[in-house]
């Protein structure tokens, strides 16, 4: 069985880590477009790859799973992408690093189940999970520098985060295949609430005509995948 499923999973990680980092030593402007590509595409994953690989009448409601408990992993842990200079100035406890975790060891677990069923669409997974984890490891590091808090204190959130793609990926192996389905079909729930719930909604809190072309990039972006990838 090839490997290629945790590679992408340790590249997630790789990435997040990287993203946390940068505002260490940059001050970022601009955010508000890279929330808008990632709206863009998570959503257009939610309808290119994601749902073609579901039975909406089975699958219903585990579509409404994924999107409920992100939805509770979001409002519970305070943590989620902003625009810079809009961010709440909240503490980040041990609730907000674990809730971060689960979530991106739910994405790593996404990462393996879409590789195992189509290779193809264990790649563009991990693409947008790449894309929407910047503007929030970003945004968790403003909200930490925000607060004053030491290089050291940063980094440990950072580090978990980062290495919970790979952990998750890995773990997704011992999941059966009669439940890879299941499975894409909460990634699809999830996919919907962060694209559209959070990201989306985040963009969009000022009218602003080169969010809407940066949403539209975001779907460019994932056709143009597609039509390379086939």
């Amino acid at each position: 069985m090839s490997e290629t499923y945790v590679l992408y999973g340790l590249l997630a990680g790789i990435v997040t880590l990287i993203a946390g980092l940068l505002p260490l030593f940059i001050d970022f402007k601009g955010i508000r477009y890279i929330i808008a590509i990632s709206a863009g595409v998570v959503i257009a994953t939610v309808f290119l790859d994601l749902l073609p690989e579901t039975n909406p009448k089975e699958d219903g409601w585990i579509f409404v799973l994924g999107f409920l408990i992100f939805y509770l992993i979001e409002k519970l842990t305070v943590l989620h992408s902003c625009g810079e200079m809009e961010c709440e100035q909240h503490s980040i406890n041990m609730v907000s690093i674990v809730g971060m975790s689960l979530d991106n060891i739910i994405d790593g677990i996404a990462i393996t189940i879409g590789y195992l069923t189509d290779p193809h669409i264990g790649l563009v997974i991990t693409i947008a999970v790449i894309i929407h984890e910047i503007p929030q490891d970003i945004t968790a590091t403003i909200l930490m520098k925000g607060l004053n808090y030491n290089n050291r204190k940063i980094l440990f959130p950072i580090l978990l985060a980062a290495i919970a793609y790979p952990i998750g990926s890995y773990i997704a192996v011992f999941i059966p295949y009669t439940l890879h389905q299941p499975v894409i079909a909460f990634v699809v729930g999830a996919f919907i609430y962060i694209g559209v719930g959070d990201l989306l909604l985040e963009a969009h809190k000022k009218f602003n005509l080169k969010v809407i072309l940066s949403v539209l990039l975001g779907f460019v972006f994932i056709f143009a995948i597609e039509r390379f990838i086939h």
